[in-house]
């Protein structure tokens, strides 16, 4: 028992480690954007399914010195594909969507490994009941969701603030050559004859005086199926839903990730634990607050209330869905063909997210489709699936919760009649009849009655709001898009009295990407975060008083930017999203009706530019916004490097740093002080105009006499704080702890 362990928990360990490690590695190539970690998350579902699948014919099919012949041999080839290193021939070389690039490059570099550490658990699940009799392996399925929940918690904390990149992948390859050895020995120690005490009958032991287990009929499969690929679209849009509105950073990658399969472990490793009537009374309020944030304007909602509602909504929506899986496993003869079921329906969520829903929603509608989806599979395997009652001083809590919440809802100061009341309402009634089956248990009339009532009323309930809540959503806007990059909207806001004036919005998920006055007096006003006494704004008009300029931009947005460009100025704007590049010359026209000498080039602004001969620039604005903030390879001592080689020794870097949830200076104060440049960090609270908005910028420049410019005069601004052993950040390193707004 003890090397089968050993190597399960291991395989685990280097299966989920290497995730968000090679993801991070390559995140930089494709311009940071979160949809990277959904690409890379369908390859590892994908690989998952292929490595089941051939532990499900390799033990149907081959004898027992076949399968360790065969499988030491593929175990001997992987570890001739060691480190783990991509090559950067794969890095992009233009614009696109770079998702079948991703998936090559992935396979070229860790496919052979993953997909032997993706076999290993069913397979040796099955070589222990072959060898030891026994009939109960899943404790080991459960020690393997322990091994990868391991490894996702400890990458974060412990592995990506201690090491390089670099360090981590030849670590990691130096584990997979621990591994591969470890489990050589448990295929040769499989090939033994069984020891004689297992043959003993035994009612808990295979081939004992249990009667033979019945085939998994189809239905069994297909819920199967269903259930893992709920579980899965779950895991795969709520990971980008907070990556998109937070950062696309490691942290946010594993998390969801960790808890996905906390839900796993917790629900082979006893029956005890997923308790149907607990679990029908939790969901009601968080389907409720999962939906009701979703359409909130993030905005509003703090980063210490987005990520514990969504992380808590995947932990118990996975619970539902891994708790009826597990309740629903079959005979350990039949386990390679549940988990290669299991992975497929994985995959199909993947292939969901990741290629299907950019190419035919317009909006993010996965998660609320798979949030819905999750409900009504929830109210089919509990309708007529009873429970006994749990400790009943446990449905009298739940009573009481649920009595105080109507009692909340009538006596609270809202208008009867408003969504809100309506919304607390109807969650209190649901939760109530909740109660109500916890407190009777559904082998009681009463309590089975009140259980399909709430089960049809929270369903309803629950479509009723997600339908009208999207439907309030796309509504208003003049136009919106989608592509690998993320959900693009163009708005429209009418002018209401005269005093007011028509303005059309460019928005990335959440994020204003520049605006624009269309009434014709005011169309050419510099708007949003590039105000002439924004950080950049003032940097500019400086420069521009020595005459004719050179001036780069890192990301077009609604082209705002361009519009400080005069006659003999020369732009070079840098882009990698193509739906950018067509909405800001065709729904917006400050980069049209610009005079200078102006161009865009498409692809990774940081790969373009280490291609290009330096273009010697007075000025360059980094503005690429990924979710809430500027990817960090844009912000890394490399990318410095890149950038100041293209700039005149007396130019300026701009760093827009405006953010809700990062405190990006110190990165910036640290990557200055590395080139003895003087960094100022100027302040606009953008009340000058309705048009304008509150920004942050930091200038990096040689030339500290311009900053008595009288450009500068009145501005709020001063040298860039770092902090107390702050460590720079470097392509190999990068630490986002370190600089989290928390309050």
């Amino acid at each position: 028992m003890l090397i089968y362990a050993v190597t399960i928990f291991l395989s685990a360990f280097l299966l989920f480690q290497v995730q968000p490690l090679i993801a991070k590695i390559i995140l930089p190539w494709f311009g940071g954007s979160a949809t990277v970690w959904s690409a890379a998350m369908l390859f590892f579902q994908l690989v998952l399914l292929a490595g089941y699948a051939y532990a499900h014919c390799s033990i149907r099919f081959l004898k027992s010195k076949q399968q360790m012949v065969t499988h030491v041999a593929l175990l001997l080839a992987s570890c001739a594909l060691l480190p783990i290193l991509p090559s950067e021939t794969w890095k992009p070389s233009e614009s696109g969507d770079p998702t079948l690039r991703i998936l090559l490059l992935l396979t070229a570099t860790i496919g052979l490994p993953y997909f032997l550490l993706s076999s290993t658990s069913p397979l040796l699940q099955a070589w222990y009941v072959r060898r030891s009799g026994n009939g109960m392996p899943y404790r080991l399925f459960a020690l393997s969701n322990f091994g990868s929940m391991l490894a996702l918690v400890s990458f974060p904390f412990l592995v990506e603030p201690r090491l390089t990149s670099r360090y981590q992948a030849y670590s990691w390859s130096v584990g997979y050559v621990a591994f591969a050895l470890v489990c050589t020995l448990a295929a040769w120690r499989s090939t033994e004859p069984r020891p004689q005490e297992a043959l003993v009958p035994n009612p808990d032991r295979e081939g004992g005086d249990r009667p033979p287990a019945l085939r998994p009929r189809l239905q069994d499969l297909a819920l199967w199926v269903s259930l893992a690929a709920v579980a899965s679209v779950l895991l795969v849009s709520i990971t980008t839903h907070l990556s998109q509105n937070v950062a696309p950073i490691p942290l946010l990658w594993v998390l969801p990730l960790a808890l996905y399969l906390a839900t796993f472990m917790l629900a082979f490793e006893s029956d005890k634990i997923y308790h149907r009537g607990v679990m029908f009374v939790l969901l009601v309020p968080i389907f409720y607050y999962m939906s009701r944030d979703l359409y909130e304007d993030s905005g509003n909602i703090h980063i210490k209330i987005l990520i514990p509602v969504f992380s808590g909504g995947l932990f118990l929506c996975c619970m539902l869905c891994h708790g009826e899986l597990a309740r629903r496993r079959p005979a350990p003869q039949y386990l390679t063909l549940f988990y290669l079921m299991v992975s497929l329906g994985g995959a199909l969520g993947g292939i969901f997210v990741a290629l299907i829903a950019p190419r035919v929603f317009p909006s993010n509608l996965e998660l609320p489709l798979a949030i819905a989806a999750c409900t009504m599979l929830g109210a089919l395997v509990m309708w007529d699936g009873f429970f006994k009652r749990p400790p009943r001083f446990l449905a009298y809590l739940f009573m009481v919760v649920s009595l105080g919440g109507v009692i909340a809802a009538f006596v609270l100061p809202v208008k009867i009649g408003s969504a809100p009341y309506q919304q607390a309402l109807a969650v209190a009634v649901c939760s109530v009849l909740g109660a109500l089956v916890m407190l009777f248990g559904t082998g009681h009339k009463i309590g089975r009655s009140a259980m399909r009532v709430a089960l049809l009323l929270g369903v309803g309930l629950l479509l009723g709001f997600l339908a009208r809540k999207e439907r309030d959503n796309e509504k208003g806007y003049r136009l919106a898009a989608r592509n690998f990059y993320g959900v693009l909207h163009v708005k429209d806001d009418e002018s209401k009295s005269d005093d007011e004036y028509s303005e059309r919005t460019l928005l990335h998920g959440t994020i204003n990407h520049g605006s624009q006055i269309l009434d014709e007096p005011l169309r050419y006003k510099t708007t949003s975060y590039y105000g002439e006494d924004s950080g950049v704004g003032r940097a500019i008009r400086a420069v521009q008083k020595r005459g004719p300029v050179r001036v780069g931009v890192i990301g077009l947005g609604a082209g705002v930017l361009s519009n400080y460009g005069r006659v003999g100025d020369f732009y070079r704007v840098f882009e990698i999203n193509p739906l950018v590049e067509k909405l800001a010359q065709t729904e917006f026209t400050f980069y049209p009706h610009s005079p200078a000498d102006k161009r865009i080039l498409m692809g990774d602004a940081r790969l373009t530019m280490e291609r290009m001969d330096s273009l010697q620039l007075d000025l360059l604005a980094v503005d690429a916004f990924s979710s809430d903030a500027i990817p960090v390879h844009l912000l890394t001592r490399e990318a410095f490097a890149v950038y100041f080689r293209h700039l005149k020794p007396n130019g300026i870097l701009a760093l827009h740093i405006s953010n809700r949830y990062l405190d990006l200076e110190p990165v910036c104060a640290g990557g200055s002080a590395f080139f003895s440049k003087q960094a100022m960090t100027v302040a606009d609270d953008g009340d000058e105009a309705p048009y304008l908005s509150a920004s942050t910028w930091v200038l990096l420049t040689s030339d500290t006499a311009i900053f008595e410019d009288s450009a500068f005069s009145k501005a709020d601004i001063q040298p860039a704080k770092t902090k107390k052993n702050f460590r720079a950040w470097t392509d190999d390193y990068s630490n986002v702890f370190q600089i989290l707004k928390l309050d």
